[in-house]
């Protein structure tokens, strides 16, 4: 601006003093001079208006960088407000996914309960007398009324892990959470009846670790294990195409050895299942192979959780009334189930074969005091059934009927069902069970057993056997009638 204002300046002053200069120099100053002077102004004229158009461009120029800046500080101005808006909206944001968080997490714990009302009859006899002059005696009945409560969750804790728990009516009976009612209304005992984390490794394969279900198959109504017993420790199982097993390590007692010096012996078992499945006659046939071993079991009362073997010899020291359990237990277990349709219901039939290959034959205890009653190992148990249909949806329903035989210490005593022969190895008779679902989650049923007990073992032992104490045994019935909800 300022070299256009020079320019203007001298300009005019050269426009003012030519005509001056010429007069004064008319007389004496040439043409050619005159042609310069004139060419010069014309000069500095189009320089002017070259600087003028300049000047006026750079005005346009200058307006337009002056709307470009105010459209900006606009615009930013906006992007401001905006920006606020922004977190406004993304605190909200924020707190609102929070909330769908928590929700997807409840999302991942599902319920589920389920209550069972039981009347039971029982029927069994007694010995009265010893040696050859004992004889067996109707026992009385005994009817009563129990109850079994359960409600758990199953909470999807990542994509491949489960954690599972489970609350159930009972006591101390790791076979039973039943609850007898009818001692005058007190409060029943609610207990943690599993405890397990379950993780996929693979497709197929799972670790499971706590106090969880059966990891092994077992065949159809088999019970040479009890349906409420849950073992405590840790288990991998697979089933990939049309092979599946497991492996597994349960604790039964920890023991702990005053003396340094000592020894601790920690009940235990170890044990590992191996099958194949198969499509056969329109259905699912299933055959496997399983062992066990109780480690620290014999000559042990710890892992005893009564003082009673349930079938299982053992024997006493010197004075003492504690039972010490006389054998050991590696048990091998042979089981297979075929699975059919006929006139269009599930027919499943099922066979297991069990034998203790540690049983001992002979004496009772480690002084070798002879047994007359114990003269064999008591080693083979099995098991053979069927069952027609099945009661899940309304209006459908299921019956079995199955066989059993159990010596005294072909399976560990505490793990076999606490209903067939009064939750006792040593036992044998049928099973018979009928079921009908009315309507969907409501069943009810009928468990009828007929039983012979100590058929191997007498329950009063005399100087010689009688025929009630031996071979014969004692007749035991008992009737359950349950009604099943679940939810």
């Amino acid at each position: 601006m300022r070299n256009i204002a020079l320019a203007t300046a001298v300009a005019a002053t050269l426009a003012l003093a030519a005509p001056q200069a010429y007069a004064q120099s008319k007389g004496s100053a040439s043409k050619a001079e005159v042609q310069a002077i004139e060419a010069q102004m014309k000069a500095l004229a189009d320089r002017l208006n070259r600087l003028e158009t300049a000047n006026s461009t750079l005005q346009t120029q200058n307006a337009e960088l002056k709307a470009v800046v105010e459209r900006r500080d606009a615009e930013i101005d906006y992007l401001k407000s905006q920006t606020r808006e922004l977190r406004e909206e993304g605190a909200v944001a924020s707190n609102e996914i929070s909330k769908v968080k928590g929700a997807d997490w409840a999302t991942r714990i599902k319920g589920r309960g389920d209550l069972r009302y039981r009347h039971e009859y029982i029927g069994t006899e007694y010995v009265t007398g010893s040696g050859a002059t004992a004889t067996v005696t109707d026992a009385a009945d005994r009817t009563r009324h129990r109850i079994r409560a359960r409600l758990g969750f199953d909470a999807q804790v990542t994509d491949n892990v489960k954690a599972t728990l489970l609350l159930a009516t009972g006591g101390d009976d790791p076979r039973s959470s039943n609850q007898t009612l009818g001692s005058q209304g007190t409060r029943k005992s609610v207990g943690v009846d599993m405890a397990f984390a379950d993780w996929t490794v693979q497709p197929g394969m799972n670790l499971i670790l706590g106090k969880q279900p059966w990891p092994f198959w077992r065949p159809g109504s088999s019970l040479f294990y009890d349906g409420d017993y849950n073992p405590e420790g840790g288990a991998f199982k697979f089933d990939r195409g049309m092979f599946f097993g497991s492996a597994y390590g349960w604790w039964l007692s920890e023991q702990y050895a005053s003396n340094p010096q000592g020894e601790n012996s920690d009940g235990n078992v170890f044990g590992a299942q191996v099958g194949v499945k198969f499509a056969l006659f329109g259905g699912e046939t299933r055959v496997a192979a399983h062992y066990y071993n109780c480690g620290a079991c014999q000559d042990q009362s710890s892992i005893l959780f009564s003082n009673s073997g349930f079938g299982n010899t053992t024997y006493t020291v010197g004075t003492s009334t504690t039972r010490i359990l006389r054998d050991d237990f590696d048990v091998l277990d042979i089981a297979g189930e075929m699975g059919l349709t006929v006139a269009d219901r599930p027919l499943t039939l099922w066979a297991q074969y069990a034998v203790n290959t540690a049983a001992e034959e002979g004496s009772v205890g480690p002084t070798g005091t002879a047994d007359p009653f114990v003269n064999d190992t008591l080693d083979t148990a099995y098991s053979i059934g069927a069952s027609y249909g099945r009661a899940s949806n309304p209006k459908t329903w299921a019956v079995a009927a199955w066989y059993e035989y159990r010596e005294a210490n072909s399976l560990f005593g505490q793990f076999v069902d606490s209903d067939f022969g009064d939750g006792a190895t040593d036992s044998k008779g049928w099973v018979m069970r009928g079921t009908y679902a009315p309507v969907r989650n409501l069943n009810v049923m009928a468990t009828l057993f007929i039983n012979d007990r100590f058929m191997d073992v007498a329950p009063t032992r005399g100087t010689t056997p009688s025929q009630y104490e031996v071979g014969n045994g004692i007749d035991y019935q008992r009737l359950q009638l349950d009604i099943n909800y679940r939810f």
